[in-house]
């Protein structure tokens, strides 16, 4: 299991090429990648891509890729068929125009475009080779933080989940004794306005078996075992089990508050409370969870 937070941070290089990969991951619905790439890196985007989508299944994750190579070497060149286009039209305005003097070798320098910067080319194998060991090395950082903090998160939510059991255990108790409660408070209406024994045994306990139906939590309680023991089961497994714990904890939550609806009784009332409470906090946890 792991947590969809974490960071890493890797270095690559390769002859003339140097670059540190960042690689930051949080909590999101979806799966959201957001590589921020030099200018001169943009093609190795699907590349990058593709070797997150191997390693992060889920979750927003911002890619930042810095080129730390040395300045490469520069060179002048000189934009000769301008420069002779320059020199025709110098010639044919004096012509034209009977202008003396000619075009200086000053003025002929600072005319647009005449010079170009021109860096050395580097080699597209030799940028991806940098930026590729550079990303593997951030994200065997970045899995080793989210597995650590998985296995935290993990850790605490089964001892919610050994707190759950327990509290289940108590909201049963309990309502044994609130439904046994309930069929001798029934009894006793009945004797005190029937002084007389009631001759219709079966109305009677017909009526007992309603008051019984209106408070019965068996079948509640039953699959509340039955969540519980699957999310203790998932939250040991490895992999993505983000979703399948929140489906969890939304069907554990949905019996609970049919629970508390059913609870005539404050003890019980306040168990269920409490149980509420632990499967929230559970929940949150998950939003956190791959």
């Amino acid at each position: 299991m792991r947590s969809m937070t974490g960071f890493g941070r890797g270095a690559g290089e390769s002859k003339s090429v140097r670059v540190v990969a960042e690689i930051k991951t949080v909590n999101h619905k979806f799966h959201d990648i957001s590589p921020k790439l030099p200018s001169s890196f943009q093609f190795l985007e699907p590349d990058i891509r593709e070797l997150i989508l191997g390693s992060v299944t889920r979750g927003k994750v911002d890619v930042f890729l810095k080129d730390l190579s040395q300045d490469r070497v520069k060179t002048i060149q000189l934009n000769e068929p301008l420069i002779d286009e320059y020199l025709k039209v110098s010639k044919k305005a004096a012509a034209k125009f009977k202008l003396k003097g000619e075009l200086s070798i000053e003025n002929l320098l600072k005319m647009p475009d005449v010079l170009k910067v021109v860096e050395e080319e580097r080699q597209e194998q030799d940028q991806k080779k940098a930026a590729v060991e550079a990303m593997q090395e951030a994200l065997k950082a970045l899995e080793k933080m989210r597995q650590s903090e998985g296995a935290r998160l993990g850790k605490d939510m089964l001892e919610k989940a050994k707190e759950i059991s327990q509290v289940v255990q108590q909201i049963r108790q309990r309502h044994k004794v609130v439904v046994a409660d309930k069929v001798k408070h029934f009894r006793e209406k009945i004797a005190e306005f029937l002084p007389e024994p009631l001759i219709d045994q079966m109305r009677l306990a017909t009526e007992e078996s309603v008051t019984i139906q209106r408070h019965d939590i068996a079948e509640e309680l039953t699959r509340l075992d039955s969540h519980l023991v699957a999310l203790q089961e998932t939250l040991k497994e490895k992999g993505s089990v983000g979703r399948k714990l929140d489906f969890l904890i939304q069907e554990m939550n949905r019996e609970a508050n049919t629970i508390g609806s059913k609870s005539a009784d404050a003890k019980m009332a306040q168990s269920v409370v409490r149980l509420k409470e632990l499967l929230e906090q559970i929940r949150e946890q998950i939003q956190n969870i791959e």
